[in-house]
């Protein structure tokens, strides 16, 4: 998982954020939580996917995404380190995705991730 979760990080790029989110310099991970957590789920084989759910806590008034582990509580969280405080996994709440499929965005991110490396 730890080679996905690199490769998704790599590929992240400005033209993938929401066309309402701005850019923050020298902070490649920022406004790309939902993408990145799609992506990792959908790129899981079935017996991992199944493990995990996605999961949402609101960070000083915006919705940050990651997946948390059904049984165990382990959080997978790729976009973290574009905060520089520790976040309360505790007040998180388990989502489903906007969608039943992966997004638009999410599937150009897919796509470089292939393209970069045959997973």
């Amino acid at each position: 998982m730890t080679e996905i979760i690199e490769l998704i990080q790599k590929s992240l790029s400005s033209d993938l954020l929401h066309k309402n989110t701005i850019p923050v310099k020298n902070n490649p991970l920022y406004g790309h939580c939902y993408i990145a957590t799609e992506a990792l789920y959908y790129l899981l084989d079935d017996k991992e996917k199944n493990k995990y759910v996605p999961s949402t806590i609101n960070v000083n008034g915006i919705t940050h995404w990651f997946l948390k582990h059904k049984h165990t509580s382990e959080i997978i969280d790729i976009t973290k380190s574009q905060f520089d405080f520790e976040l309360d996994y505790s007040k998180s709440r388990n989502r489903f995705f906007l969608s039943p499929k992966p997004s638009k965005r999410t599937l150009i991110l897919i796509n470089r991730i292939y393209e970069k490396d045959s997973l």
